[in-house]
């Protein structure tokens, strides 16, 4: 009965000759041991590797870290876009996250209000501002895509319902005057505004 070698490494598994059989070193370097550190060989200290093994725990950690960040960011944007519609709850209902259609429509002739002189904008109507965007539409801007989806679904009352709904959610006052429009379309640098 011959005694099996003790292989520690791949250079020791390499040297093996055929047919000849080995066993891996039970110690401190074996990857099953509490104090195994992977890349530390043979000539490391214990300091070495005590510093290694705390490098490895802390970068375990990190790992860790980053994986329950996720968690938690996917399990907030799974809450702030599920709006009261799943179930019914007692009290205010919930601000919504995005902009609805008549929230885009009232946006969208706020910014063709824009090009009017400001001693005529009083004058401008929902309806005046509807019909402006629809010959628009077929002249000069055409509409495509979901910008004609806006101003072509739905008869002409429930479109000035809609931007009467939009135009109190943003604030627009009966001169088209929005601070909120403003902030929206320019940010939050008041030297971009007209």
């Amino acid at each position: 009965m011959t005694d099996r070698k003790q292989i520690k490494g791949l250079l020791d598994y390499i040297s093996l000759k055929p047919g000849e059989e080995a066993e891996y070193a039970q110690n401190s370097e074996d990857p099953y041991s509490e104090d195994y550190v992977s890349g530390m060989g043979l000539g490391a200290t214990e300091e070495a590797k005590i510093f290694a093994r705390i490098g490895k725990l802390y970068l375990e950690k990190l790992k860790q870290d980053v994986v329950i960040d996720q968690i938690l960011n996917q399990k907030t944007a799974f809450n702030e876009t599920n709006i009261t519609e799943i179930e019914k709850t007692t009290g205010r209902p919930r601000k919504q996250k995005i902009l609805e259609l008549h929230q885009i429509r009232a946006f969208h002739l706020w910014h063709i209000a824009q090009e009017y002189p400001e001693d005529t904008r009083q004058d401008l109507t929902n309806r005046y501002m509807i019909e402006v965007v629809k010959k628009r539409g077929k002249t000069s801007h055409p509409l495509v895509g979901k910008s004609e989806r806006l101003w072509t679904v739905g008869n002409n009352d429930s479109l000035e319902q809609s931007v009467s709904r939009g135009k109190t959610w943003w604030g627009i006052d009966h001169e088209w005057q929005s601070d909120k429009c403003y902030e929206f379309f320019y940010g939050i640098y008041p030297e971009k505004k007209p």
